[in-house]
């Protein structure tokens, strides 16, 4: 249970003892938003950009980095395609401030409501935007302007409307903001992974600036979830964040994004679980889970985590991407339904065009994804993993969820039609009832803690679902 408010002091021993709220584990399904002044140029570098050579080539890395949010760093490779694309677009003189004025004037046609209702209807459960991204620019009228860029941030309070518009939909709403970089007050191109983990701090006056934003943040709209994007210049300012958070939102939580480069590093804090995918980031000494990219677990482990990725291969909106570079509807299915499994949840992304509207393709996957949700959902939120004695069978990935009084086996596939064996947990107590979510099952029996069952028709969707009512 979280603590009651004002328990929280500014130290690792005491933020430590937080835990992660039930809403939040019930969710399983969040929506991220980027969406900014990259989204008015909408370019980054596809696949087939980037030349042959080493794949661990890193300075490569940053210049065909496939995130449109960093298109303020990516345009200073002057050999690169972002930059010819300026070039080419714009003008070798055209500033990226402009394009802040530009977002501000697309804000005229946003409206905040009808995007809480398409949240709403995707099944998602909490909604996390982006206030200020490496380009410094603020999504709200802060009280504390950007002393480098007079006017740089929204004339509309964005993040406000928004927290407003999702939470009359009963929404849970969270702030993103990056601590690590600043691109206003550190303009050193990013090429290495020191350059990237080379933070403002107090000689640039930064520290004292991120702090205000956040204090702000948390005493204007008492986000339900804090995530911090990089890392953070303080250790101890962090702290005292966290607890200012804790003490304001006591069922609110945060990321694993805070370590600092005068923090304590953990013997443990570039630990990689067997098994994962994508890209996982340092562990520092206070975190409520854990936050891989575009990546995932396929077991339970001993932490909550939040698998979090772009639609496609982009966070913010990227004009080149098509159709074709999007998630399936089946798979994000599938990455809902395994992240259940494995102790997650999904933080999946929209980025939004520079004219404040939703890119259609986008907005559909949504929609599907609330239309599965409402027919599949069930063995997706408000349950809790189950380890299973096996991780396949005939070779296709296994995974197991349960309420109260049922269990839901979930397989990642379709195996061969006909006779199938599962093997249960212990304990499980006597199954009732037995059914396909949107299949067929014939005859089933249970002996020794093996199901035997007759699958006559597999459901048509990525992820195939067992109901198994329990006595209780």
């Amino acid at each position: 249970m979280t603590k009651q408010k004002s328990d929280y002091a500014a130290t690792e021993a005491s933020l430590s003892t937080h835990a992660v709220p039930e809403w939040f584990r019930d969710s399983k399904f969040g929506i991220f938003i980027h969406w900014g002044p990259y989204s008015i140029p909408a370019f980054a570098p596809l696949q087939q950009d980037k030349p042959d050579g080493p794949a661990d080539n890193i300075m490569q890395g940053f210049k065909y980095n496939p995130y449109a949010e960093w298109y303020l760093n990516t345009m200073k490779f002057e050999d690169g395609p972002t930059a010819q694309f300026h070039r080419e677009t714009y003008g070798e003189d055209y500033s990226y401030d402009n394009f802040g004025e530009a977002f501000n004037a697309s804000l005229e046609n946003w409206d905040p409501v009808a995007w809480a209702k398409l949240f709403k209807t995707s099944g998602a459960r909490y909604i996390v935007l982006v206030s200020k991204h490496h380009d410094g620019f603020l999504l709200w009228p802060s009280k504390t302007p950007n002393p480098h860029k007079p006017n740089w941030q929204t004339e509309r309070d964005v993040v406000g409307e928004l927290a407003d518009a999702v939470r009359a939909e009963g929404l849970k709403f969270g702030i993103y903001y990056s601590g690590g970089i600043d691109w206003t007050f550190k303009s050193k191109c990013i090429e290495t992974i020191q350059d990237l983990m080379a933070m403002p701090g107090e000689a640039e006056g930064y520290i004292e600036y991120a702090n205000a934003h956040y204090h702000e943040l948390i005493e204007r709209y008492q986000p339900d979830y804090l995530w911090n994007d990089i890392g953070y210049p303080s250790q101890q300012a962090s702290f005292d964040i966290l607890a200012d958070y804790y003490n304001t939102v006591p069922e609110g939580l945060t990321n694993d994004r805070w370590i600092s480069p005068d923090g304590d590093l953990k013997a443990d804090a570039f630990e990689r679980p067997e098994g994962m995918t994508g890209v996982l980031p340092p562990k520092p000494p206070v975190w409520d889970i854990r936050t891989p990219e575009y990546g995932m677990f396929d077991h339970i482990l001993p932490f909550l985590w939040e698998t979090t990725r772009g639609m496609g291969h982009s966070f913010a909106y990227n004009h080149r991407e098509v159709d074709a570079d999007y998630l399936s509807p089946g798979a994000i299915a599938t990455m809902l339904a395994s992240s259940a499994c494995f102790n997650g949840n999904v933080l999946l992304n929209v980025g939004p065009r520079g004219d404040a509207q939703l890119d259609p393709a986008q907005a559909g996957r949504l929609e599907s994804t609330g239309g599965w949700l409402k027919a599949k959902g069930q063995a997706i939120q408000d349950t809790r993993p189950v380890a299973l004695p096996d991780k396949s069978v005939d070779g296709i990935n296994i995974g197991a969820t349960r309420n109260a009084d049922t269990l839901y086996l979930h397989i990642f596939g379709k195996p061969g039609l006909g006779t199938l064996e599962v093997q249960l947990p212990a304990g499980l107590g006597t199954v009732m009832s037995l059914e396909q979510l949107g299949g067929e099952v014939g005859d089933w029996s249970i002996d020794q803690a093996t199901l035997r069952l007759t699958i006559n028709e597999w459901a048509d969707e990525a992820v195939q679902i067992f109901k198994l009512g329990l006595s209780v």
